[in-house]
């Protein structure tokens, strides 16, 4: 007989976490190695933080993950749902019932899938990586984009998820995220100026540019920052620029920003 507070809605609060309920399942699952997983409690299926825990990633970097092996995609601007894949793969969408955003829970046999923890590894490995330093101290930035012959000779050493290889650990975050939302993005793509310059990034929907500084504290490498910085201003190019700092919250700060130059949610 208590009273429902929440419109819309037939039961309260505790009867419906009642109705929620399943049977009781064990508080971890072991698997085969003798590894043990914590389940949710969406009836014993794992959530994205879960599974995070297991492969040592936190739930943005398993759904980066998950994402590149097309077992989910987006719903709306933050849910997720299953792919066909996913489905196969006993893969379940929820709906978080405080903000009614679809998220996606996982049976605990997707920790012994080699294919997702090869991939895991893979994700570990830029992220976990340092920041790539100038390849060669005698070459200066200006001269980097002057030679015809520096990106045949110091090629991009990092694959992103996309399989794109790029030259930073940030520049592989900003590759992932792009292709995570289904941005076509060209990497280092000869910007159309009078000056030979080259771009970190270039989206063609949104005629946009998008630079990484990652090493700022480098005097010469400032030097050539301002310097592009006022080719982009000189030829009116939208740009957005991204930040070491803005490495930790990088899906915040680059999709708030791609919202400014027309980006909707698809």
């Amino acid at each position: 007989m208590n009273k429902v507070q929440k419109q819309g809605h037939t039961l309260c609060y505790e009867h419906w976490k009642v109705s929620r309920q399943v049977a009781e399942v064990p508080a971890v699952y072991q698997l085969e190695n003798g590894a043990e997983v914590s389940r949710s409690t969406n009836g014993g299926m794992l959530t994205a933080t879960a599974l995070g825990e297991h492969f040592k990633l936190d739930a943005k970097q398993i759904n980066r993950v998950l994402v590149e092996l097309g077992w989910i995609e987006r719903e709306g601007s933050q849910g997720w749902k299953p792919t066909a894949l996913g489905e196969k793969l006993k893969a379940q969408k929820n709906i978080y019932f405080k903000n009614n955003v679809a998220y996606v829970v996982w049976h605990p046999d997707i920790c012994k899938s080699r294919i997702l923890q090869k991939a895991a590894e893979e994700l570990l490995a830029i992220e976990l990586s340092p920041q790539l330093q100038e390849q060669n101290s005698s070459m200066n930035e200006d001269a980097a984009d002057k030679s015809e012959g520096f990106r045949e000779k110091f090629p991009p050493a990092i694959r992103a998820s996309d399989g794109h290889m790029v030259r930073s650990r940030g520049e592989a975050m900003i590759d992932g995220l792009l292709y995570e939302h289904r941005i076509v993005h060209a990497y280092e793509r000869m910007v159309p100026i009078e000056e030979a310059m080259y771009c970190d990034f270039f989206l063609p929907e949104y005629n946009l540019y998008i630079e990484f500084w990652g090493m700022e504290s480098n005097p010469k490498y400032k030097a050539r920052k301002d310097k592009k910085l006022d080719l982009y201003r000189q030829n009116g190019l939208r740009l957005i620029e991204v930040k070491d700092e803005h490495v930790n919250n990088l899906e915040d700060y680059l999709m708030g920003q791609l919202v400014k130059f027309g980006y909707k949610a698809k």
